[in-house]
């Protein structure tokens, strides 16, 4: 009976007008006087209407308020038929004091502004912004550090509204304290600058925590230091300081336990976040190459970043702040390959120590000269080195093979931006955009062994006693980019836009491979010389035309695209030119405020990168020389997308996409196979490359709980080149989760999820590899007195069919925590990997062999903890 009661659904709708107009945006509470009923809310459309779903047979108090109206209250009891219920409110005389002084909405709704009042979802006992988030309707935080709310992804965290370090959400969700929060924030159409907003639709959602008054006036964080067996240690040190003129932030983190504070997500975000035309090249570069380092079973991790900002004015806003970053780590890896075409079988043992170092600024300014204008200005400097060192030994045909490599890195990279924006009138806004960016690359390669690992295209001496390599990499990479765009409002149901843009591309790439004689003369190989100069500019025109047709913006888009790449390598010159028109389409119907309906097309080009038309070779890999192909043109892709979004806060949301993709003139990998030696160059092909995603998620929120089904089906069919014969191949992936979470804000809470993948791989050389996972994790988290008691179990099983293999990976860790009410000092024990799994075991299929690699996993650690808070 009781189940039938929370289920069961009665419909309250009608109409909130003023003395004299219709009430857009109008917050109406339905708070339940009833146990067991579920509280909800809603807003108000452009005619005054709402509706809120209520528990039958039960009594709420319907609380309906709006900026510059006397706030209603009423009990309402909710019997079993749909109830009309119209509420006129009163103009409020005395300036909203009632409203502000004697009540403080839980949440208050603002157009794409909804505001939580943190203190009413929380018990007091929360250490970090993580464990409100939590608690909050409608919002989300896995275990990476990544918010969702209503389903899309927070890209910005801001304090009292202005950005905290990167922006990024883990930064902030482990590191800023529960109780310095008053209300949190979360803005939907997020634009950096209030002039674009209604001209530029974003897909941005930023999370602005706005303080405690008392907190605006002191410094607050606090000072985490523990030790443990083995020598374990972690000092992590937290301090903030927020006035009207001056904040800073800093953050510490030395640990040799295995946690990272800085990882590729936090590089990205720092970079300007994800973006589909950069990505592939922001992806491979070399600090990403740092940190994407994720297996290893030791680390020193020592991390710290300072943020700073000051105004010097009313009108102009600076911040700056550094980020550096060390880390050492060891690893082991061994792997068993299978190489698809010659069914050869090889097993490998790869140790890794690996040293590596970061340093990246920043210093922006924000200047707001008149109401008009927009100015943002920004440097950035990143340095990085790196010092890798490994020993493989590799067995293949009976033959065992043995070698050192030490690879060192350094980079540095200049990065300026400026941003313009101006309001000549009501109807007519501008921008421009200028970005610089420099950057240079030094690494030197060295592969050393006893006998000759490489294959015969290598012309290795095979008199000398040790067999010395080297390889020598440098490139410099020069940037400029210019965008003029200006917005003209026709009319309000009629948008107009037009802009230049213009990009230059410079990249001088170097490279030798040679052979030390006597450990003094480098002896080069013939046609592993490079000397590579590569000059691309673009230059586009566009107009885009957008138009209000009911409650749906349809907004066209169209790109003329000139394009000239300047490629010479020594004596050869090869340049390239072409023109093209890209179109974009995008269509959003929004229903009401939450329901939402988008389409988008979108065609784009795809040019090959400088590494690519290196016709020169490199040493990639003992078993691997890779060529790049000067005569490469471009590729274009076709991208479709559409998708539902359906969203309460309390009761089933709803979010179904459909995507699809077309490359053609793809830029495909080609291999060449001797034995386990492989070539790879680069070709275009003719055949497309399909691609299809299915996805659909809903979820259920009750107060108490929420529940959650995701399953995603993606097809990709495409050619593989191998000992040039073109193959069809075809992937096929199928995955579902489930999962419940309880976030009730007294007593035991409980995270459990499964989810389930299945792969199947078809091509020329594996008929059917079918490959299944499993995960199962469950956390709990239990509040009791001055006690917080938190326990997690992440299980894995894996099977393949194809090698029958089978293997399972199951991970244990605990935390106990104290903090006397009222006092600063908490203590914690906190394990991790209590059963001491040793290893890992994961697969991995590519266009030229199978490969299973069993890593060793970082032991099991036990850590004591004192925490001061500041």
């Amino acid at each position: 009976m009781f189940t039938k009661n929370i289920f069961a659904q009665v419909i309250v709708s009608g109409v909130v007008k003023g003395e004299n107009e219709i009430l857009e945006n109008t917050n109406i509470i339905a708070k339940p006087l009833t146990e067991g009923a579920r509280f909800t809310y809603t807003i108000t459309d452009d005619k005054g209407n709402y509706k809120l779903s209520l528990t039958k047979n039960a009594t709420y108090k319907i609380t309906v308020s709006f900026i510059g109206y006397i706030t209603l209250k009423e009990d309402v009891l909710v019997a079993n038929m749909p109830i009309t219920k119209d509420f006129i409110l009163k103009e409020d005389p005395n300036e909203l004091q009632e409203v502000i002084i004697n009540y403080r909405e839980p949440i208050k709704i603002r157009k794409d502004t909804t505001t939580y009042r943190a203190d009413a979802f929380v018990n007091g006992k929360e250490r970090k912004l993580r464990q409100v988030l939590k608690k909050l309707p409608g919002v989300e935080v896995d275990r990476k550090g990544n918010v969702t709310v209503k389903g899309k992804k927070v890209t910005t965290v801001l304090v009292e509204n202005k950005k905290f370090f990167t922006g990024d959400s883990k930064l902030a969700v482990n590191n800023i304290p529960a109780d310095v929060i008053d209300e949190i924030q979360v803005i939907e159409d997020y634009h950096e600058s209030d002039l674009l907003k209604g001209l530029e639709t974003s897909e941005d959602v930023a999370l602005n925590i706005n303080l405690k008054e008392d907190k605006k006036k002191f410094a607050f964080g606090d000072i985490e230091v523990g030790g443990g067996v083995k020598e374990r240690y972690v000092v992590h040190p937290t301090l903030f300081r927020y006035s009207e003129k001056i904040n800073y932030s800093f953050i510490g983190d030395f640990n040799n336990v295995g946690d990272k504070s800085f990882t590729v997500k936090d590089y990205i975000t720092y970079e300007g976040g994800f973006d589909i035309n950069s990505f592939s090249s922001l992806y491979n570069s070399p600090i990403v190459r740092l940190l994407k380092e994720k297996k290893y079973n030791e680390n020193k991790h020592l991390f710290g970043g300072l943020n700073l900002q000051f105004s010097t004015s009313e009108k102009n806003d600076w911040s700056a702040f550094v980020i550096a970053l060390k880390d050492n780590t060891n690893s082991f890896e061994g792997s068993y390959q299978n190489y698809l075409v010659d069914t050869i079988e090889e097993t490998r043992r790869v140790s890794d120590d690996k040293k590596q170092n970061m340093l990246l600024g920043k210093i922006e300014l924000k200047s707001k000269p008149n109401e008009d204008v927009r100015i943002k200005f920004e440097n950035k400097v990143e340095i990085s080195s790196a010092n890798n060192k490994s020993e493989t030994e590799s067995n293949f045909n009976s033959e065992d093979l043995l070698y050192n490599l030490s690879d060192k890195v350094d980079n540095v990279s200049l990065k300026s931006n400026l941003k313009i924006e101006k309001k000549f009138s009501r109807d007519h806004t501008s921008q421009a955009k200028i970005n610089l960016v420099f950057s240079k690359n030094n690494e030197s390669q060295n592969w050393f062994s006893t006998q000759n690992i490489f294959s015969n295209s290598l012309p290795i001496d095979q008199a000398e006693e040790h067999i010395f390599v080297r390889q020598k990499i440098n490139s410099e990479n020069y940037q400029a980019k210019t965008l003029l765009k200006h917005f003209w409002i026709v009319n309000p149901r009629n948008h107009l836009y037009f802009g230049v843009k213009n990009e230059l591309y410079f990249n001088t790439y170097n490279s030798n491979l040679g052979q030390l004689i006597g450990n003094e003369e480098l002896d080069k190989f013939d046609n592993f010389d490079s000397e590579n100069s590569n000059k691309e500019v673009f230059s586009s025109f566009f107009a885009e035309y957008k138009k209000l047709i009911g409650d749906a913006f349809l907004t066209f888009k169209l790109e003329y695209l000139n394009y000239n790449r300047f490629n010479k390598q020594f004596e050869l010159e090869k340049n390239r030119t072409f023109q093209k028109l890209l179109p974009s389409v995008n269509l959003e119907w929004d229903f009401d405020a939450n329901k939402k309906l988008v389409f988008y097309y979108r065609k784009t080009n795809d040019v090959p990168s400088y590494n690519q038309l290196n016709r020169n070779k490199k040493l990639i890999s003992f078993n691997s020389i890779y060529q790049g192909n000067i005569n490469l043109t471009e590729s274009s892709y076709h991208y479709f997308r559409l998708s539902y979004r359906r969203f309460k806060t309390y009761g089933w949301s709803f979010y179904p996409t459909v995507s699809y993709r077309l490359r053609t003139n793809k830029i495909q990998n080609t291999f060449i196979s001797d034995n386990i030696y492989f070539y790879n160059s680069f070709i275009n092909i003719a055949t497309p490359e399909k691609g299809l995603s299915l996805d659909f998620k809903t979820t259920y929120n009750y107060k108490y709980w929420r529940a959650s089904l995701g399953v995603n089906y993606g097809n990709r069919s495409y050619i593989t080149l191998f000992n040039q014969q073109e193959e069809k191949a075809n992937d096929d992936s199928y995955s579902a989760r489930l999962k419940f979470k309880s976030v009730y804000i007294n007593g035991p809470n409980f995270d459990v999820s499964l989810s389930q993948n299945y792969n199947v791989n078809k091509n020329s050389f594996i008929s059917n590899n079918t490959s299944y996972r499993t995960k199962f994790d469950f956390q709990v988290d239990y509040e009791i007195g001055d006690w917080i008691f938190i326990g997690e179990n992440m299980y894995s099983y894996y099977q393949n069919e194809t090698s029958k293999t089978k293997n399972s990976f199951n991970q244990m860790n605990a935390s106990v925590f104290y903090q006397k009410e009222d006092s600063p000092w908490g203590f914690e024990i906190k394990a991790n990997n209590l059963l001491d799994n040793k290893e890992r075991v994961t697969s991995s299929l590519s266009d030229i062999l199978f490969s299973e690699r069993t890593e060793l996993v970082f032991p099991r650690t036990i850590v004591f903890k004192i925490v001061y808070k500041i």
